[in-house]
């Protein structure tokens, strides 16, 4: 069986067992993974089954150790998706097994999405550095406030797409940097750490690693990487393959279903126009209260309902179903806790909130990142329930991102940023609405 010819540290990482077999050559490619950066081959490799386990049980065991676990995803962990990668060379190559797609915007997360949410709500996963633009962690339900867009996002309109001429944005740049210094295990995974500057998150747990100071850096995919001698442990598998596996030893909660998170959810009840006087929430989404006495008549949220002492629960009535002709007039209405220009309102100061319209025709003005000032419009939903923003471009401004643009363009407000909004987990929002041309 022809096997990957290389010392055992860059088989299966510096914490690996040499007595493991080495993995195997499934695919023989002699292109350069991602010519004209620092790569390798894109010979693709497969562990041994027995190895394979021992490897997973040796995953979870860093990361139960670890006090703080990052995720650094490239383009790989996204390809059983059906989005395109980059070092994917191979005709027969495995990770080109995927569905074909109308639009990337209308992906659904990948089973490895699926577990990284579920490490994270498990209290595993701490952060997630995402590479790609695809917002798949935030489909399968990671919250936006721990992910970090380094390279652009399709579904936040501040954070556009960043060209190889283009910079970092300056406060993505700065988390990432903090986040580095303080990650003692990271999870590389889908990407050829070929020598961009975001790579730094793995480089440097790993380094640290070596020294005895930190967990180390473990990397996973099908390909060779220039950092595998980095690496702790070193993982030749698909990323959902390791995924399911990692979260079957862990006996971890995931969604298995895979149907991409929403907000709302189309299962649940929404009173569009009702604000919970106590969350400040708008609308409230769930079971929702009406004062019985009170004028103006109060309204609360199923958890600020729960928190009430018992006598004070009995002065409201539940809702059974919000009234249709209402709901009608506010739908894509919400109050959210950030002053006129997009920034958040500390606790204790979030008794006037703003309300953001996101009907079609409502007028924005972006009010952070690289369209800081540029007008524009909502257009309407997307296939998928996201909104369409048209925005207004000054061809002669000097974008971060490294790209001259046309006088207009479509951006799209994914509902996860909303939700992040409503719940005050945005330092910014990507935009307001304006009254006026002024």
């Amino acid at each position: 069986t022809p096997r990957l010819k290389a010392k055992k540290q860059l088989c299966h990482g510096f914490r690996g067992d040499p007595e493991w077999a080495n993995p195997i050559i499934v695919t023989r490619c002699d292109s350069e993974a991602r010519p004209g950066y620092n790569s390798c081959k894109a010979h693709e490799y497969r562990e041994e089954p027995e190895v394979l386990t021992q490897k997973i049980k040796m995953l979870a065991d860093l990361i139960r150790k670890a006090k703080r676990c990052t995720a650094y995803t490239g383009a790989g962990i996204s390809t059983s998706s059906g989005i395109n990668d980059y070092a994917s060379k191979a005709k027969d190559s495995k990770a080109l097994q995927r569905p074909v797609l109308k639009t990337p915007l209308a992906a659904k997360p990948t089973l490895a999405h699926r577990v990284l949410a579920g490490l994270h709500k498990a209290g595993h996963l701490h952060h997630w550095v995402q590479q790609n633009h695809d917002g798949l962690p935030q489909k399968a339900g990671y919250p936006q406030y721990a992910l970090n867009e380094i390279h652009g996002a399709w579904f936040d309109p501040s954070n556009p797409v960043v060209k190889m001429s283009g910079s970092l944005r300056d406060d993505l740049f700065a988390w990432m940097l903090k986040e580095e210094k303080q990650t003692d295990l990271c999870l590389a995974m889908g990407t050829s750490l070929c020598g961009m500057n975001a790579d730094r998150v793995a480089t440097t747990p790993a380094k640290k690693a070596l020294k005895g100071k930190a967990l180390g850096t473990v990397i996973v995919s099908l390909q060779q990487t220039k950092l595998d001698h980095l690496a702790s442990l070193r993982i030749f598998a698909t990323i959902d393959e390791v995924m399911e596996k990692l979260a079957a030893e862990m006996e971890l909660d995931y969604d298995k279903q895979g149907v991409p998170y929403c907000y709302p959810r189309p299962t649940d009840k929404v009173f569009w126009g009702k604000r919970c006087y106590v969350s400040k929430a708008m609308p409230i989404v769930g079971r929702c209260y009406r004062s019985k006495n009170s004028k103006p008549q109060l309204y609360l949220c199923g958890s600020s309902y729960d928190a009430l002492p018992p006598l004070e629960k009995e002065n409201y009535v539940e809702l059974e179903k919000p009234n249709k002709k209402e709901n009608a007039e506010m739908v894509d209405v919400f109050d959210v806790p950030y002053d006129k220009n997009g920034k958040l309102l500390p606790e204790g100061k979030r008794d006037s909130m703003l309300r953001l319209d996101l009907r079609e025709g409502a007028k924005i003005i972006m009010k952070y990142g690289s369209f800081e000032g540029d007008k524009g419009m909502v257009l309407g939903l997307n296939s998928q329930g996201h909104f369409q923003i048209a925005l207004k471009h000054d061809v002669e401004k000097e974008y971060h991102h490294g790209q001259k643009h046309r006088p207009r363009s479509r951006r799209t407000m994914g509902r996860f940023m909303v939700e992040a909004a409503v719940n005050g987990q945005l330092d910014h929002l990507p935009f307001v609405n304006r009254t006026n041309d002024k």
